[in-house]
C-alpha cells in the first residue's frame, strides 16, 4: 500500500493519483535530485508541472522515466537515453498506460548485479 507521500491526487485538476519526487525516485533508485536534473536538462519531468507547484508524476510520466532509467544502465548517455525516450510514441489521454506493450528496440532491465562475473 502507498503511503500519503507517495500517491497523491491532482489538485482539481484530475482525479489520477500522482506521485512525489521522493517516491518515484525510491522506484528507480536515483535521488530525487537527478529527477529534477532529467526535467530541467532534458524535459522529462511531470506532463503538468507549473512554476511554484510540487512535481507530480502521473503513471506515463513514471513509464517513461524507467525507460530512461533502464536505459542510463545500459550505458546509453543520459542527452540520448532521453532523445529515444521522448521520441517514443505516447499513449493516448484515456487509454490505460500499464497493459501497453513496450517498443521492440527496448529490452527488458538487466536483473541483479551489474557487476561482470569475478569482479
Amino acid at each position: 500500500m502507498a503511503t500519503s507521500s507517495e500517491v497523491r491526487a491532482g489538485e482539481g485538476e484530475d482525479p489520477e493519483p500522482r506521485l512525489t519526487v521522493a517516491a518515484v525516485a525510491r522506484r528507480l533508485g536515483v535521488a530525487p535530485s537527478t529527477l529534477r536534473t532529467w526535467d530541467r536538462r532534458y524535459g522529462l519531468g511531470p506532463s503538468s508541472h507549473r512554476a511554484g507547484d510540487h512535481r507530480r508524476y502521473t503513471a506515463a510520466d513514471l513509464d517513461r522515466l524507467v525507460v530512461m532509467r533502464r536505459l542510463t544502465l545500459e550505458g546509453v548517455p543520459p542527452a540520448e537515453a532521453a532523445r529515444m525516450v521522448l521520441s517514443a510514441p505516447q499513449p493516448q489521454p484515456g487509454l490505460p498506460v500499464r497493459g501497453r506493450s513496450r517498443p521492440p528496440a527496448l529490452p527488458p532491465a538487466p536483473v541483479g548485479p551489474l557487476l561482470p562475473p569475478g569482479a
